[in-house]
């Protein structure tokens, strides 16, 4: 049997096959739909297309933005697909592909991935951070998502801890609250003030090299986002308490996460030694699919 796995975003729709060890058997992408039939018929195509050619049946795992009705295999919120929202998504794709079909939160999804085989393989309690377009992360353990009774953990809304007066004024955040973490901390958030301060929008890459080469403008920035994240950070592990925090999603790929948060977690933290490692995903953008395929073989 193989293990198809699709991640649903805003604009596209990714799909990978894996056999039952992990291998990438075939990939493909497709553009999001807006209309609900049109997006069922894409999803169906894309699932039909990657089990083509593979004797033994296949799964489906569907990991989704929003929030997830897991029992019920519907989308009650999904930000950046309204079309989705309140619809018998796991119903309808089922009737599609003749398969059976498992759905979550897509951080869920990644979390679960790396706790698996990835950067969190053998601990007991993963916190995956996605830090991309929004903010968003899922609580795994011993490779398995550890559900709730919401389908989500939408931690990039909430109030960003412990407001300093360069915070001020509260942010109003896409969600429609003010002074949400992910108005502070999310990829967007970060080019833009990066891009305020520089006159000009950075890639990861540039944005590397800039920090590496202490770029006046863009160190100050850097400064109150790391100081910012330490303090999303501490308040994560002070109630959770996990083994590791496994970052994803643009923002992880800066080197300088995991050089200056460790060090900076002590001062937000009741405790002066903090054990929870800060980890880059091992898969990177491709966990939370490699996730949605586990998540379709009930893994």
């Amino acid at each position: 049997m193989i293990h198809i796995g699709l991640d649903l975003g805003g604009t596209k729709i990714s799909g990978v096959a894996l056999d039952e060890n992990g291998r990438e058997l075939a990939r493909e992408r497709v553009a999001t739909p807006a209309g609900y039939a049109e997006l069922c018929d894409a999803c169906g195509g894309l699932v039909l297309r990657l089990a083509k050619g593979h004797a033994g049946g296949f799964s489906v795992g569907v990991g989704c933005p929003g929030a997830v009705d897991v029992k019920a295999g519907v989308v009650r919120f999904s930000p950046n697909i309204p079309s989705l929202t309140d619809r018998f998504f796991v119903r309808d794709l089922s009737r599609a592909v003749g398969a059976l079909v498992r759905l979550a939160n897509d951080a869920a999804c990644f979390a679960a991935s790396e706790a698996r085989d990835g950067a969190g393989a053998g601990l007991p309690r993963v916190y995956g951070v996605v830090i991309g377009t929004g903010v968003g992360g899922a609580l795994a353990g011993n490779g398995q998502i550890i559900p709730g009774p919401n389908g989500f953990t939408e931690w990039g809304h909430v109030p960003l801890p412990w407001i300093k007066n360069g915070d001020l004024p509260l942010r109003r955040c896409g969600c429609g609250k003010l002074g949400c973490i992910e108005s502070y901390l999310s990829g967007r958030a970060l080019n833009r003030e990066v891009s305020e301060n520089l006159g000009r929008d950075l890639g990861n890459d540039e944005l590397n090299e800039a920090i590496a080469r202490r770029v006046p403008q863009v160190a100050d920035v850097m400064e109150q986002y790391l100081d910012r994240l330490a303090r999303a950070f501490a308040m994560l592990i002070t109630i959770l308490d996990p083994h590791a925090l496994v970052l994803g999603g643009g923002v992880s790929n800066l080197d300088i996460l995991y050089n200056e948060i460790p060090a900076r977690l002590p001062a937000y933290t009741p405790v002066p030694e903090v054990g929870t490692k800060i980890l880059k995903a091992r898969y990177g953008d491709d966990s939370g699919l490699r996730g949605a395929a586990w998540l379709g073989a009930g893994r």
